[in-house]
């Protein structure tokens, strides 16, 4: 994500939704290089918490580490 400097309420739900079918799929969605607006914008819809921090990585060779303990 590091090429998203800033997401609004249309994309939070976008992103949300994203989330519900990944779950409902089964597959474990893990996020890299959030910068600092819609990581707040995450924080504060309680999106960061439900993904679970340590599905939100610096790096993505971090992110790629994550996700391969979830296979």
């Amino acid at each position: 994500m590091r090429a998203v400097p800033a997401i609004d309420a249309t994309a939070m739900n976008s992103l949300e939704e994203l989330y519900k079918k990944c779950r409902k799929s089964g597959v474990e969605l893990v996020l890299s290089h959030v910068n600092s607006q819609p990581l707040e914008v995450m924080k504060k819809s309680g999106f960061y918490d439900s993904v679970g921090e340590s599905h939100f990585c610096e790096h993505i060779d971090e992110a790629l580490a994550v996700a391969e303990t979830l296979i």
